[in-house]
């Protein structure tokens, strides 16, 4: 027990270390940092992050991010409720293989299928188009199926039955009174979720290659590839990158956890 605690009190020091170094140097300029990469810096400035926006329009790359996570977090969530309630709630044949299809899906990586997702994408007409990044993602909802539907099955039966009996359909009883229910699982869903399409790299590097549809992580890349020459761009792009999603995380990390095991948890 105290060495697992001794272990994840080092791992979260190094990750905090490497955090506060990171957005420590991105306050200097690149001749400081290459000089004296682990002294006490001559001056900060913030001149790193005007230039990443006047020069680089690094605001393009951050729209492009929030586009994809947006839309895809909607689309997600839209069709895996959906999904979840009909699985949860209804008793039909070949349930449980539906089931046993979506937690395959867990097991198998995009990075299997890229070839022919990559020619379906290119027959749709949509490679350097945000829309190639979203359709692929959107695909991915194994996880949050799977968490809504034990959600959505441990809910009591009156519930349904009440709303019926009020004259509310199949689908007035699913958003208005299950779906709002099922809230602390979406949130906790919308968090993960957006922490893995914030920073996915792979798909955006096969689907987008013009410099204006392309996202955060592959600017980043763009700036390590040469990293002597723009050391202060990676730095703050780093940064940017980071901390937003890592305040977003750090503030609903409770509803996280109580949302993941309320949904993980078949009464």
């Amino acid at each position: 027990m105290y060495i697992s605690k001794l272990i994840l009190w080092l791992f979260s020091c190094f990750t905090l270390f490497i955090l506060g170094y990171l957005v420590w140097n991105s306050f200097r300029t690149k001749r400081d940092v290459l000089s004296n990469t682990l002294g006490w810096p001559k001056s900060f400035t913030f001149d790193g992050y005007v230039d990443i926006f006047r020069d680089e329009h690094f605001g393009i790359h951050i729209w492009n991010s929030v586009v994809v996570l947006v839309v895809t977090i909607f689309i997600i969530v839209a069709l895996a409720s959906m999904v979840a309630y009909g699985l949860g709630r209804y008793k039909f044949k070949f349930k449980q293989g539906v089931l046993l299809y979506f937690l395959v899906g867990l097991m198998f990586p995009v990075q299997l299928g890229i070839v022919p997702i990559f020619l379906i994408i290119k027959n749709m007409g949509l490679i350097n188009s945000l829309w190639s990044v979203i359709l692929i993602l959107s695909a991915g909802i194994s996880m949050p199926v799977l968490l809504l539907s034990n959600f959505f099955a441990g809910l009591p039966n009156a519930l349904a039955e009440s709303a019926r009996l009020d004259g509310a359909g199949e689908w007035k009883t699913f958003y208005r009174i299950m779906f709002p229910l099922a809230s602390p699982v979406i949130v906790s869903l919308c968090i993960i979720l957006s922490v893995s399409v914030w920073n996915q790299f792979f798909v955006p590097l096969v689907m987008l290659q013009n410099e204006t549809v392309k996202t955060i992580p592959l600017a980043i890349m763009k700036y390590t590839s040469n990293i002597l020459m723009s050391m202060d761009y990676a730095l703050v792009s780093s940064v940017l990158a980071t901390i937003p999603i890592l305040i977003l995380f750090f503030i609903f990390s409770e509803r996280v956890i109580s949302g993941v095991a309320s949904g993980s948890i078949k009464e």
